[in-house]
């Protein structure tokens, strides 16, 4: 019995980390302030929804318009919270963009302007990561982008 349980738990300990480490997409957000939003290439919309595996975990500058804000229930750190799903368009297409709320936000991470703060038809410059509720090529959904940095073009 020593014999078998001297075994047993280190392979046990090796499962149970191996199962554990599986990491999710949304549990992998930016803990620091990211570059300036101003270092990264405008990405257009349509050049994300054509070529999604290129663009699946990365971050992307996107611009364009507000075109509906929906504030949405949240399960974060504070218990159920609001989170806003934001539909950017610009001239090739359009993509949702998710906003944590206020609680699930990583104040660092917000930019000059809050979800909160935005009506439709302005016109934003935002810091996205992209990502797939399922793999990119069987996804019948397209692409969400995780709101990392958001400013009013002027």
């Amino acid at each position: 019995m020593l014999t078998l349980t001297r075994y047993a738990v280190p392979v046990l300990i090796v499962v149970l980390s191996v199962v554990t480490a599986r990491v999710s997409p949304a549990q992998i957000m930016f803990r620091s302030k990211p570059p300036s939003v101003h270092s990264y290439a405008v990405t257009s919309i349509q050049g994300i929804l054509s070529d999604p595996g290129h663009y699946q975990f990365r971050l992307v500058r996107i611009r364009g318009v507000v075109r509906s804000i929906i504030q949405v229930p949240n399960w974060t750190k504070c218990g159920f919270a609001a989170a806003y799903q934001i539909r950017v368009e610009d001239e090739s297409g359009g993509l949702t963009v998710i906003d944590q709320g206020p609680c699930g936000r990583d104040p660092g991470n917000s930019g000059s302007t809050v979800p909160e703060a935005l009506v439709g038809g302005e016109q934003i410059d935002a810091l996205i990561f992209v990502h797939f509720a399922n793999q990119p090529r069987e996804a019948p959904n397209p692409p969400e982008g995780l709101l990392q940095w958001l400013e009013l073009v002027q």
